[in-house]
């Protein structure tokens, strides 16, 4: 409209410019005709001033008027165009999500060997596990991740499945996700950052103090509850915390059960851990501490022990080398036999040097357990 205005003004000043001359000229050619010509001429020139200047006020006026309704239409326009983007996103993504369904993952252990590590009497080929697990997001703050594995049990050669983990989490915000399930037990570093897929660990066999329960493990790797993690940062500083709260552990056959049917004992284990990666030049380093505790029951003694258990772990992750390291120290009390409180430790460390498709590494393993401690000997 401003366009217009302009265009419009110039013809009107156009106009009354001819009159001015064509009047000049004819005063200049008949003076002699009088003043009464020029003073008509004069006339009809301010006659035109003022219809250029009545003209100017009302396109003003129908500018005001029509620029909301311009805006209006504008934004009209661009909602328009938001909401068809919207949906063509939307419609997008649900073609994806219907064609690409739920993606599962999952681990296969296979091997052929003249020793095997867990029967000494067995040779040959062998199948360990088949591992699956899905990480399915249930909607916009709720996801879950369920592990199932397959395994063929060492001595016997039977084929058992184990739901290792079955969570549901709710995630409030970076900082802090709540899970509800079955889950690894967050201590040290080593047990929740490899899981039964033994292709993202650098060893075949985890160390013997850390393996799963039903491998004669000697800390609870599964808690079936509750489970509050999450970071802080700073820069490149994390700060790391986990907290959490599940059924006590039973010893059944000599083996931990986390109790994922429910606790019909009523025990409960608490712990968490606290890890810090500094960032900056020690951006390649880890460390942290961890501490978990709770009765133990067993088939025959229904409070048996009170498991404490404190830790310290180190990890040292760069392209070339990988090193970790981790130290427990038990405080074990007798609830049942008397004997009052037990002390014992376990540790390991390991070194790696990552050259191309091998990792060679080394690993020194260490336990010292009281041999009177009812829980161990349990």
């Amino acid at each position: 409209m401003s366009h217009l205005r302009v265009l419009f003004i110039g013809l009107l000043l156009a106009l009354a410019a001819s009159f001015s001359t064509a009047a000049w000229a004819a005063g200049s050619a008949a003076a002699t005709a009088g003043d009464a010509r020029l003073q008509a001429l004069e006339r009809k020139l301010d006659n035109s001033l003022q219809t250029i200047d009545q003209l100017a006020a009302r396109v003003h006026e129908l500018e005001t008027q029509l620029a909301p309704a311009a805006a209006a239409d504008e934004a009209d326009r661009l909602a328009k165009v938001e909401s068809d983007l919207a949906q063509m996103t939307a419609a997008s993504s649900a073609a994806t999500s219907a064609d690409r369904g739920l993606a599962m993952h999952g681990f296969i252990d296979v091997g052929i060997g003249t020793h095997n590590v867990y029967d000494p009497a067995r040779h040959g080929a062998t199948v360990g596990a088949v591992d699956f697990y899905l990480s399915p997001q249930l909607g916009e703050r709720v996801k879950g991740l369920v592990e199932m594995n397959v395994e063929v049990a060492h001595g016997s050669g039977s084929v058992g499945v184990d739901l290792e983990r079955t969570q549901i989490g709710y995630q409030f915000s970076e900082a802090a996700t709540l899970w509800l399930g079955r889950f690894h037990t967050p201590y040290g570093y080593y047990n929740t950052a490899f899981h039964h897929g033994l292709q993202i660990a650098t060893s075949l066999r985890r160390p013997r103090f850390l393996a799963f329960e039903d491998q004669g493990g000697i800390l609870p790797a599964h808690t079936t509850g509750l489970w509050l993690t999450g970071e802080a940062r700073d820069g490149d500083a994390r700060l790391r915390y986990d907290l959490f709260v599940g059924n006590g552990q039973h010893i059944i056959g000599g083996t931990l059960d986390p109790q994922a049917a429910g606790s019909f004992d009523g025990q409960v284990v608490v712990g968490g851990r606290l890890g810090l990666k500094p960032g900056g030049v020690l951006g390649d380093l880890q460390f942290g501490v961890s501490y978990l505790s709770g009765r133990v029951s067993s088939e025959d003694n229904p409070g048996l022990t009170r498991l404490t258990a404190a830790g310290l772990y180190a990890y040292y992750d760069t392209d070339s080398w990988e090193h970790q390291a981790e130290y427990y120290l038990f405080r074990n009390e007798d609830l049942l036999g008397g004997t009052g409180t037990h002390r014992s430790s376990a540790g390991f460390v390991q070194l790696g040097y990552r050259n191309g498709l091998y990792t060679p590494y080394v690993r020194y393993e260490r336990t010292a357990l009281d041999q009177t401690d009812s829980y161990f000997s349990a």
